[in-house]
């Protein structure tokens, strides 16, 4: 039997019919049928691209619990939605069209750059016969190369060459879970 289906806005009750061969709807893994899909229409969805042009966005970060605060254009304001950036997009707890998603990452890059800038990206060690050395970079590319270092008996780490604290703070976190793994 051959059955037919009108379609209807979830978004403002009107019937449509699909534009460019595609059928948007609001994806709810408890539906199984049909029936039960809310279909979106083509003016719904170009009101909803249109709607979400992001002004600004502001990342935060705590207990490894992301959260994003938009602002679009139109002066809307979503506080502190649960968020993940991932492979170019960002995805909050709510609807966001891709574009917009791929904007909020820039936003997110961005940030990140910005927190990271002080971190080191990375750290190696060198044991050789009566000296020791590090080399390391930060995220925000500051570069340190084979640089001499020993601790003194106060406990105090001392360089050949003067590094920021900032970053022998790290140095010296690093060194000491170095100590741990070369002495098991």
């Amino acid at each position: 039997m051959i059955r037919s289906v009108r379609l209807v806005c979830a978004e403002c009750g009107s019937e449509f019919v699909p534009e460019g061969g595609v059928l948007y709807y609001k994806d709810n893994y408890i539906n199984n049928t049909v029936k039960e899909a809310k279909f979106i229409c083509p003016a719904c969805i170009k009101k909803w691209h249109e709607k979400w042009q992001i002004k600004n966005a502001g990342f935060n970060e705590v207990d490894y619990v992301m959260t994003v605060t938009i602002e679009l254009e139109d002066g809307t304001v979503y506080e502190d939605l649960d968020c993940t950036p991932m492979d170019g997009y960002v995805v909050a707890g709510v609807d966001i069209p891709p574009e917009a998603q791929k904007k909020l990452y820039e936003f997110y890059h961005e940030w990140d750059l910005k927190r990271k800038h002080d971190v080191l990206k990375y750290c190696t060690f060198k044991d050789e016969f009566m000296r020791t050395s590090f080399s390391c970079e930060t995220y925000g590319g500051e570069k340190y190369e084979d640089v001499a270092f020993r601790v003194n008996i106060k406990g105090v780490m001392e360089t050949a060459v003067p590094v920021p604290d900032y970053i022998l703070k790290q140095i010296i976190d690093a060194y000491s879970i170095y100590e741990l793994q070369n002495r098991e």
